[in-house]
């Protein structure tokens, strides 16, 4: 059972694995400045205004929770905080969450208007565009996939940027479940997870979106949940109790959760001659502990792989996007930084996250590739 979180006792173990503190050196950006901060007096403290700015400024990676004492998360302060307070952000993190097919596709030609190499929000905008509507590369790599699933009913929970964006992860997701013997039903009734809804401080949208999703599997007959985004398999397997019917149901759902890459772990490889000559691979902070993309991509690399590194947080950090796109930047350019090490070697930086690949192409140079291990597949 999930412990209650308790008071800040101030120890600074959310020091040791907060992005923000790691990458700037602000500590009033770590979690235990904003719990300090919360417990003043109106008249010790700041504003209002001004502590809602500041403590706002989280990238909701839950690393801070799983390291604190006293189950205390940041992230759910700050989705919290951001709950009660609304503003003109979080709105438009809403309408780019609810219309990705209108939004997306829009966004991205308005980019096109400005240059990837000019400074600051507009620059940054038009890389991340590029990222989440980039080609795939050459594949280096094919599954031997066997049919262990036969006649098992399936359905695709391909994330917001698979299905209206990457489409080709979906296809090939969806073609690597068909190898695997599974009745694949059509996954058009899911909607967004609610994990980056969440995050905003979205909760009554993240409400709906569970209620959406768990009726449409329900009625598609409780099938296998098959994903292909780690920060998706958090968001449905964070789905409550009482978000269902039934405890029954609920344990059937969480039964019914299947990453992708689990399912292929254990199939022969066959290499092309364009495979690299390393790979680095980039633990998501919504990862489970047994990452399962990390084992696959593990198995497909090989010797070529790495060691792979689990204290690094890409930066993407949702609405801040928005809010404090610059942050996020900062962040990402030290987790590429480490990942790359002197820079001497020029590898294939791969992930399980949709979110992750998006915010490490849209800071790659062109000559690195950043992408989904699905992009590496035939």
């Amino acid at each position: 059972m999930k412990k209650k979180p308790g008071s800040c006792v101030q120890c600074g173990k959310c020091l040791e694995v907060c992005p923000l503190f790691k990458a700037t050196g602000r500590e009033e950006l770590a979690p235990r400045s904003k719990f300090f901060l919360q417990s003043l007096d109106d008249e010790e403290g700041l504003s209002e205004k001004d502590f809602n700015a500041l403590a706002s400024l989280c990238l909701s990676c839950g690393r801070c929770a799983e390291n604190c004492p006293q189950n205390m998360s940041g992230a759910d302060f700050v989705s919290g905080l951001r709950s009660d307070s609304g503003g003109f952000l979080r709105s438009c993190w809403n309408l780019w969450l609810k219309s990705p097919g209108l939004m997306w596709p829009l966004a991205s030609a308005l980019s096109h208007l400005s240059s990837s190499r000019m400074p600051g929000a507009f620059g940054s905008a038009r890389r991340k565009m590029d990222a989440l509507f980039a080609d795939s590369p050459e594949p280096w790599a094919a599954l031997d996939v066997e049919k262990k699933f036969e006649g098992r009913k399936a359905v695709l929970f391909p994330g917001c940027v698979a299905r209206y964006s990457r489409k080709d992860w979906t296809q090939k997701a969806e073609k690597f479940m068909n190898d695997l013997g599974f009745d694949i039903l059509d996954y058009s009734g899911f909607t967004c997870c609610g994990s980056s809804m969440g995050s905003a401080g979205l909760l009554d949208v993240q409400n709906r979106a569970r209620i959406n999703n768990i009726r449409f599997w329900k009625d598609s007959g409780m099938p296998v949940l098959v994903t292909i985004c780690a920060t998706c398999l958090k968001g449905l397997a964070d789905y409550s109790p009482d978000d269902f019917e039934s405890d029954a149901d609920y344990e059937n759902w969480q039964n019914s959760l299947k990453p992708l890459s689990a399912l292929l772990i254990g199939s022969a490889v066959k290499y092309g001659e364009n495979a690299p000559e390393k790979v680095v691979y980039h633990h998501p902070c919504h990862a489970p502990e047994n990452d399962s993309d990390e084992l696959l991509v593990q198995q497909i690399a090989g010797e070529r792989l790495s060691p792979v590194r689990k204290d690094l947080c890409c930066g993407f950090g949702g609405v801040m996007q928005l809010g404090a796109p610059e942050l996020s930047r900062t962040v990402g350019r030290h987790c590429l930084n480490e990942l790359l090490g002197d820079g001497s070697e020029k590898p294939q930086i791969l992930s399980g996250c949709s979110a992750c690949v998006i915010q490490l192409a849209s800071l790659t140079d062109k000559d690195i590739f950043a992408g989904h291990w699905l992009d590496i597949l035939n």
